[in-house]
C-alpha cells in the first residue's frame, strides 16, 4: 500500500484559525462561571508563618480565598520523571513549606478577572526565609534511571584513559546552557466544572489522557468521571505535557466554592507554574587519530534539577548514538537548586547536548585542519557505536551533501577571520541535527458512511503542526476520498487512547493508528460482502481481500470501492478500530501508555536503531565595530523516512532551525542570584526571534525509506530542525571571529 499523501493539501483547520472560529481550552465557559488569580511566594526557600487575607477578601468582586488551611485535600501525583502524570512531585498549598520564588500560597476566586488578580495582589505572606540558590553547582549526582547499554545513565566502554593516551589530538572542553522558558501565544489555563461528583477539565494539554489519569487519582474519582478537553493547542512544545499543580488547584477551588472556576496563568507567573528548560554543563573529551577517526569519546552532562524532583531527560544516550567509536564513557548527572521542576522544552535534551558536541567536533576538525564536514564522514556510521545493531535507515551524510551544495560550503575560505564583507565579518559554520524515533501505543476509531463521509476520533493533539489535516489524510488516501469529506475529532479523553504530543511521536503513532483503523474497516466490509449474493466480492475468502488506495482487493483480482461496499453494508456505515503497537514494544510500555503514561519503544530496540537525521549550515555576520550578530543564511537537508505533507513538514523544520536561532542568539533567562528568583519574566523582556532577525532559511527534505519504523515509515519531525542550529551558529562566530564560544546564548559582548 502506498504511503504517500498528497503533499499540497493546506492545513482544513487554518480557515478557522484565522478567522477567530477555533475553540481552545480557555474559550469554553460553562453557566455560572467564576474567575480564578494565583497570589504567590516572592521567596524562594523558606516556611509561612502567617498569611494575612483581610484585605484580599474586602476587595470588591473577591467570592472566596484558598489557601493550605481550607483548600480541600487532595493526593498531590507522582512527576512525569518518576513515572507519574505530574509536572511536579511537589503540589503547592499542601503546607507551610516554601520550595521556590513563584510557589503559589493562595489561590483567589472572584466573579471576575480582575478581581480575582487585585485580591491576589492584596494577599500579604510572612515567611521566615532560609538560604536560597537558583543555580546549579559542583558536579552533582549521578542521576538514577533503568540499566542496559541503551538505557544506562552512566557507560563505560573500552580503556579511556589508553585511548586518550595514544590519540594524535584531544579536545577536552565544557559547553554551557542557560536556564529557557516557554513563551506560548495561549497562556495556560484550566478551567474545572463539578457537576456532583462528575467533572469536567478545560486545559490546555498535550495528553488528555495523562491529565485524565492524573486527576483520577489525584481525586479518587472513577475515570468514567473525569473528562479532560484541549480541541487546540496554541502552542506547547513540551510546557503543556502532564497535569500542573495550577490545574489540580483549580479543580479544588472549584470543587470547595460550588461553581465552575476558570484560572488564566498570567505571563509572569507562566515562568513559576509550569516547566522549563534547565540549565546545563557539557562536558565533552574527543580523542582522535591523525586521520581524523575518533578514538574515544566522554560525555559527562549536568543538568540542574528543583531540590525535590530528579529532572532527567538524558542527552548522554544521544550523543553516543551519533558516531562510530571503539571507546566511550558518559555520565548522567543532575546539580539541585531551589525552582519549580524543569521539564521538556523542543527537543528537550538533544539541543543541549549536541550544542556541546557538535563545538566539540568543529573544534576537533580545526586541530587536525580537517573539513567539519570530512571529519564527519569519516566517523559516520551504520551501526550503533553501543549496541552494534543497526540503524534502520541512516541518511546523514546525504543530508551533508544536499546542505553543503546548496549553501555552498566548497566556495568558503577555511581560515577564521578570512571572508570579510566591508564592516562585516564573515562566517560559515556547520553541525549535525538529529531525533530518536520513538513509537507509542495508540487506538483510533474510525466511521464511514454510505454518503461518501468518514470520521476519525481518537485523543492526540493538536499542538499547531498540523495533526488534524494529517489524521484526515491518511483516511482519505487510504479510503479514496477527498480530505475535506473527513471530519477529525481529537483532544478529549474520552476518544480512543493515544499518546503524549511529545518526543515526536503523534504521527508515526497515532498516525499509525488511523491507518490500522483503516484496514480494519477494510477487513470489516471484506467480512460482510463475501457472504452478500450479488456482491463483487462474494464468496471470497475475506482474509485474502486488501485494501488499496479506496479498493478492495481480493487475491483473486475481484475489485469493489471502499465507498461501494459501505453502500452496500447492512447498515450502510461501517466503524472499527485501529490499535498500533510496535512489535517490540514491551508490556510494560503498553500498559504504561493506556493507564495515561509515555511508555514507547525506541530509539534502540533489540534489534535496530532509530533515528532522524539532519544537516545544518549558517553564514553568520559580525560588524567589526559594534559587534552585532546576524545570521543572513541558515540552509538545512533533512532525512526523516516517508514525508506524509510535505508543506506543513517544511513548516515543522523551518521553525525548528529559527527556535534554534533564538537558543543561540536570544533565549536567556535572566536570573536574580541573591534572592534566587527568575528576572525577566515577561514577553517584552525575554527576547525572542522576530522576523527583523531572520533571513533565508532554506529546507531540504531528502527521500529516505524505513520499513521498520511502523506501517507508514514515518519519524518524527517536529524537535530535528532545532537540534544542530546553535552549534552551527557558534561553529559559524568562531570561522568569523577566530573566537571560540561555549555558552549560550552568544551576545555582543561575548565576540
Amino acid at each position: 500500500m502506498a504511503n504517500t499523501l498528497d503533499t499540497r493539501v493546506t492545513r482544513y483547520e487554518a480557515p478557522q484559525k484565522v478567522s477567530g472560529q477555533t475553540r481552545y481550552a480557555a474559550d469554553f465557559m460553562p453557566a455560572g462561571l467564576l474567575h480564578g488569580a494565583l497570589a504567590v511566594s516572592s521567596v524562594a526557600s523558606g516556611r509561612i508563618t502567617a498569611l494575612d487575607i483581610a484585605a484580599a477578601q474586602a476587595e470588591a468582586g473577591v467570592i472566596a480565598i484558598y489557601t493550605h488551611e481550607n483548600l480541600p485535600k487532595f493526593k498531590p501525583p507522582k512527576a512525569l520523571g518518576a513515572g507519574g502524570p505530574g509536572t511536579s512531585s511537589f503540589s503547592p498549598m499542601t503546607g507551610t513549606e516554601i520550595k521556590y520564588a513563584g510557589q503559589p500560597i493562595a489561590y483567589v476566586v472572584a466573579e471576575n478577572a480582575a478581581a480575582a488578580r487585585r485580591g491576589a495582589a492584596l494577599v500579604k505572606a510572612t515567611i521566615a526565609p532560609a538560604a536560597a540558590s537558583i543555580h546549579m553547582s559542583g558536579q552533582g549526582d549521578m542521576a538514577k534511571g533503568e540499566e542496559g547499554p541503551n538505557k544506562a545513565m552512566k557507560l563505560e566502554q573500552g580503556d579511556l584513559q589508553a585511548a586518550l593516551k595514544t590519540a594524535a589530538v584531544v579536545v577536552d572542553q565544557t559547553y554551557h546552557t542557560p536556564f529557557q522558558h516557554h513563551n506560548p501565544m495561549e497562556l495556560f489555563a484550566a478551567t474545572a466544572h463539578w457537576q456532583g461528583e462528575r467533572l469536567t477539565l478545560w486545559m490546555p494539554s498535550q495528553s488528555v489522557t495523562t491529565a485524565q489519569a492524573g486527576v483520577v487519582a489525584a481525586f479518587g474519582l472513577a475515570p468514567t468521571a473525569v473528562e479532560v478537553i484541549s480541541p487546540f493547542v496554541g502552542g506547547a512544545f513540551g510546557s503543556k505535557a502532564g497535569l500542573p499543580s495550577y490545574a489540580l488547584l483549580t479543580i479544588a477551588a472549584a470543587r470547595a466554592v460550588g461553581a465552575p472556576v476558570r484560572l488564566m496563568v498570567t505571563r509572569h507567573d507562566m515562568y513559576t507554574v509550569a516547566t522549563f528548560r534547565p540549565e546545563s554543563s557539557q562536558k565533552f573529551r574527543l580523542a582522535a587519530s591523525r586521520e581524523g577517526r575518533l578514538l574515544a569519546f566522554q560525555h559527562i552532562e549536568t543538568a540542574q534539577t528543583p531540590r525535590f524532583d530528579d529532572v532527567v531527560n538524558p542527552g548522554t544516550h544521544i550523543t553516543r548514538s551519533m558516531y562510530a567509536c571503539p571507546v566511550i564513557h558518559t555520565e548522567q548527572r543532575i546539580a539541585r537548586s531551589d525552582t519549580n521542576t524543569g521539564g521538556f522544552m523542543r527537543a528537550p535534551n538533544e539541543m543541549q547536548s549536541f550544542f556541546g558536541l557538535e563545538s566539540a567536533m568543529d573544534e576537533l576538525a580545526v586541530a587536525l585542519a580537517m573539513d567539519p564536514v570530512e571529519l564527519r564522514r569519516i566517523n559516520d556510521t551504520q551501526r550503533h557505536p553501543v549496541t552494534n545493531v543497526p540503524f534502520s535507515s541512516r541518511s546523514l551524510m546525504a543530508c551533508y551533501d544536499d546542505a553543503a551544495k546548496s549553501f555552498g560550503w566548497s566556495g568558503r575560505s577555511v581560515a577564521p577571520r578570512s571572508m570579510v564583507d566591508g564592516d562585516w565579518l564573515v562566517g560559515y559554520g556547520c553541525a549535525t541535527a538529529t531525533y530518536p524515533t520513538a513509537m507509542a501505543p495508540s487506538s483510533a476509531r474510525l466511521t464511514v458512511y454510505g454518503g461518501g463521509n468518514a470520521s476519525i476520533e481518537l485523543a492526540a493533539h493538536d499542538v499547531g503542526t498540523g495533526a488534524y489535516t494529517i489524521m484526515g489524510q491518511i483516511v482519505a488516501q487510504r479510503l479514496g476520498l477527498p480530505v475535506s469529506a473527513v471530519a477529525v475529532a481529537m483532544g478529549a479523553s474520552g476518544l480512543p487512547v493515544a499518546p503524549i504530543s511529545g518526543g515526536s511521536v503523534t504521527s508515526a503513532s497515532a498516525g499509525s493508528a488511523v491507518h490500522m483503523a483503516c484496514l480494519a474497516v477494510a477487513a470489516e466490509l471484506a467480512r460482510q460482502l463475501s457472504r452478500a449474493q450479488g456482491s463483487p466480492l462474494f464468496g471470497v475468502d475475506p482474509v485474502s481481500v486488501r485494501l488499496d488506495q479506496g479498493m478492495l482487493v481480493a487475491a483473486g483480482g475481484q475489485r469493489m470501492s471502499v465507498l461501494e461496499a459501505v453502500k452496500a453494508s447492512p447498515r450502510g456505515q461501517v466503524m472499527a478500530q485501529g490499535d498500533y503497537a510496535h512489535p517490540e514494544l514491551t508490556a510494560k510500555a503498553l500498559k504504561t501508555t493506556y493507564m495515561g503514561g509515555f511508555g514507547v519503544i525506541g530509539p534502540v530496540t533489540p534489534t535496530h536503531a532509530m533515528f532522524a537525521f539532519g544537516a545544518e549550515f549558517v553564514e553568520v555576520r559580525i560588524n567589526r565595530w559594534t559587534h552585532e550578530i546576524r545570521v543572513p543564511r541558515i540552509h538545512g537537508a533533512f532525512a526523516a523516512g516517508n514525508i506524509l505533507n510535505r508543506k506543513t513538514a517544511h513548516s515543522q523544520l523551518m521553525g525548528g532551525m529559527i527556535w534554534g536561532i533564538g537558543s543561540a542568539l536570544h533565549e536567556h533567562t535572566l536570573t536574580d542570584v541573591r534572592r534566587a528568583r527568575f528576572l525577566n519574566t515577561d514577553i517584552a523582556e525575554y527576547l525572542v526571534p522576530v522576523n527583523a532577525d531572520i533571513g533565508e532559511v532554506k529546507v531540504s527534505m531528502l527521500e529516505e525509506r524505513d520499513d521498520f519504523v511502523n506501517p507508514l515509515g514515518v519519524k518524527g519531525i517536529g524537535e530535528l530542525g532545532i537540534v544542530g542550529t546553535a552549534a552551527a551558529i557558534g561553529n559559524a562566530i568562531y570561522h568569523a571571529t577566530g573566537k571560540r564560544l561555549r555558552k549560550l546564548p552568544f551576545t555582543m559582548a561575548d565576540v
